[in-house]
């Protein structure tokens, strides 16, 4: 079981990292980054409904004039509707926080022509964003002596993954 366990996540891990459809962007804390996205190949004839999300919130969504900013999000994120009418479904986010690392996704609804049949959301695009804190904002609320000296720490899933080689290893 838990040979099968570490394939699986093994699998998960290539898999994910070397996605040929995301694009890594990086911004500092406090900026604007954009996060690029084209629809123009798959857009409906009619008002184009977008969304982009986390693997595990909901960041932004519009169809038409109407839009729904995430919790966390509001007033920072936008996808501009006469850009998206032309194809152009990339997300700007203001004011760049560290919490906005990660994996952004963007999908697009396509319409069924029967009824019966549900509406589907179509992946677009995936792009990381990686966030490079100021040195103010790394030594922020801590002493110089006892903060972690501007280290980066690696990517979670290699995390899980060193952690699991050593577990299966002293077993």
């Amino acid at each position: 079981m838990r040979a099968l366990l570490y394939s699986a996540v093994v699998l998960w891990l290539a898999r994910s990292a070397d996605s040929p459809s995301r694009i890594l962007i990086t911004a500092r804390v406090g900026s604007s980054a954009v996060l690029p996205c084209d629809c123009s190949e798959i857009m409906p004839s009619h008002s184009p409904h977008i969304k982009w999300r986390t693997y595990t919130e909901l960041v932004f969504e519009r169809l038409g004039e109407e839009h729904y900013e995430g919790e966390g999000y509001e007033d920072r994120v936008d996808v501009p509707e006469d850009k998206l009418k032309k194809g152009n479904c990339s997300l700007v986010i203001k004011n760049i926080r560290p919490e906005d690392a990660g994996v952004y996704q963007s999908y697009l609804v396509v319409k069924r022509s029967k009824r019966s049949i549900p509406t589907k959301w179509e992946f677009i695009q995936r792009v990381e964003l990686s966030v490079e804190e100021t040195r103010e904002e790394l030594f922020k609320g801590t002493s110089p002596a006892h903060n972690d000296a501007g280290m980066k720490f690696p990517d979670v899933r290699i995390s899980i993954l060193c952690l699991l080689s050593i577990i299966l290893y002293l077993r």
